[in-house]
């Protein structure tokens, strides 16, 4: 364990935008993102390259912010959820864009390790890597499953990318919606096929949070409080069944937006 833990901290790399922060980054960033999220959420790189200040302000922005310092956690909820999915965009710019994150090299053996672990940036005045503000500044302190719905991994099976900023008056009901438009994407969210549902593995990876988040509700009956009709009449009749149910696999290719759903 102490030899991982020494491993880990010798093969972290910083990154960071040689820009200097605005007073507008934030809303900036906020008209570019609506630009460059596609109507089915997807993300158009050509489009965020050329505007490519933008992101790097804001993301200057995000290090020399200092509201998430000392304060309680619902008042951060939204700024880490805003900085962690600017920092995947802009760590797939940084790195040449990349057919995959998982592309990214690290001495760990781990999955995306170089990508969401030995990478890091700074954030309100600390050192964060992608995986330490998912678990550590989001997941662990927010016990909110809808999170997951809200995060975007940079791949064409993670939930769709949100084309607006979180904002903490209306964070409820943004997530809200979030996992509303997750459940309902049969590509990413889930489907049911053959009497089965297949759900995205995010459900399986991070299992313990739907499960002991919602008090023990299966899968079926939690996404169903999130489906549209007819999916949620046969979540709830899958529920009474069991729900019986597997996973597809997660395709890591970059969330890139397919020709049809590319912006004019």
């Amino acid at each position: 364990m102490f030899l991982s833990l020494l491993l880990l901290l010798g093969c972290r790399e910083t990154l960071a935008p040689n820009t200097v922060p605005t007073s507008t980054a934030e809303d900036d960033w906020e008209r570019l993102l609506g630009e460059v999220v596609t109507s089915d959420g997807y993300v158009d790189y050509d489009m965020l390259e050329a505007e490519r200040a933008v992101l790097d302000t804001y993301v200057a922005w995000i290090a020399e912010d200092d509201r998430a310092q000392d304060r309680i956690t619902a008042d951060n909820h939204h700024f880490y959820l805003n900085a962690y999915n600017a920092l995947v965009l802009w760590q797939v710019l940084e790195r040449d864009r990349p057919d995959s994150v998982l592309d990214v090299g690290s001495l760990l053996p781990t999955q995306g390790a170089g990508f969401f672990v030995t990478t890091q940036f700074e954030v309100a005045r600390d050192r964060l890597s992608l995986s330490e503000i998912r678990h550590e500044r989001i997941r662990q302190l927010e016990l909110d499953w809808r999170d997951h719905a809200a995060m975007t991994w940079g791949a064409r099976s993670g939930p769709p990318l949100r084309p607006e900023l979180y904002k903490k008056k209306q964070l409820a009901e943004q997530l809200r919606d979030q996992m509303s438009v997750w459940v309902d994407d049969p590509d990413r969210g889930l489907r049911i096929e053959d009497g089965k549902v297949l759900f995205n593995p995010i459900f399986d990876w991070h299992a313990r949070d739907f499960d002991f988040w919602s008090a023990g509700q299966d899968l079926c009956e939690l996404t169903a409080r999130y489906a549209s009709d007819p999916l949620k009449q046969k979540l709830e009749a899958a529920s009474k069944k069991g729900c019986p149910h597997d996973f597809f696999e997660f395709d890591w290719a970059l969330n890139t937006p397919p020709a049809a759903s590319a912006n004019p």
